[in-house]
C-alpha cells in the first residue's frame, strides 16, 4: 500500500512539473514532411568501446531516413567527447555513412558537451554555409528542451522525434521521462527565481 501512495505522488508531481513545463517551455511542430535546408542531429555518449549507443542509434537511423527522403541535404552531426573519449559527432558522421549518406553532406560539430552548446554551434555553421531553416532530430524526451533551446537562439526549425531504443523497457523510459522532466523543472523554477530578484 505505502508503494502504490509513494508511485500516486510521484506521478502526480510529474503531471504538475509536465503541465509548468508545456506551458513555459514552447516546443516547434513535427517536420510532417516539409523541406529544410539542413538537418541536426543532437549528439549522445557512445558505448565506452565506442561502439554507437542504442539512444544515438535511433536519432541516427531518423536523420538518415529524413535524408534519403530528401528532407535536407545536409546533416550536422553534434557533439564532443563529453562520457568518454569518443566524439559524438565522429560517431553519428560515421554511422550516417555506413547508411548511405556521402560524407560530402556531413558536416561536424565536435566542441559542444551540451544540448544548449549543440544549437548555439550549429547556428553559426548554418549562419556560415547560408542554411536558413533546420529540422531538430533527438530523442521524444529530448525534443521540449531542445526546440526552447533553438527559440531562444532564434533557429528557424521544426523537430522530428527518433524511436524508443527497443532495448529499454517501458520503466526504463518512464524513469528517463521522469529524470529529464524533474531536471529541466528544476531549471525552469532557478530562472524564475532568478529574474523575480532582478525584478526586485
Amino acid at each position: 500500500m505505502i508503494i502504490l501512495c509513494i508511485l500516486c505522488a510521484i506521478l502526480i508531481c510529474f503531471r504538475i512539473e509536465y503541465a509548468v513545463l508545456c506551458n513555459s517551455l514552447k516546443k516547434a511542430p513535427y517536420n510532417n514532411g516539409q523541406k529544410k535546408d539542413v538537418i541536426i542531429v543532437l549528439g549522445y555518449p557512445a558505448k565506452k568501446d565506442g561502439s554507437v549507443s542504442p539512444i544515438l542509434r535511433e536519432r541516427i537511423n531518423k536523420a538518415a531516413k529524413l535524408y534519403h527522403e530528401g528532407i535536407a541535404e545536409a546533416i550536422i552531426c553534434t557533439g564532443a567527447a563529453v562520457a568518454n573519449n569518443y566524439v559524438e559527432a565522429d560517431v553519428i558522421a560515421q554511422t550516417l555513412i555506413e547508411l548511405g549518406v556521402p560524407d560530402c553532406s556531413i558536416i561536424r560539430e565536435k566542441l559542444a558537451k551540451g544540448t544548449y552548446e549543440n544549437l548555439v554551434n550549429s547556428k553559426k555553421i548554418m549562419k556560415d554555409r547560408g542554411l536558413r531553416t533546420a529540422v531538430i532530430v533527438s530523442s521524444p524526451w529530448h525534443l521540449r528542451k531542445a526546440s526552447s533551446y533553438a527559440f531562444r537562439l532564434e533557429i528557424n526549425h521544426t523537430v522530428e522525434k527518433s524511436k524508443f531504443p527497443h532495448e529499454y523497457l517501458i520503466i526504463g523510459v518512464v524513469i528517463i521521462y521522469l529524470y529529464l522532466y524533474t531536471q529541466m523543472f528544476i531549471k525552469l523554477c532557478v530562472i524564475i527565481k532568478a529574474t523575480n530578484r532582478v525584478k526586485s
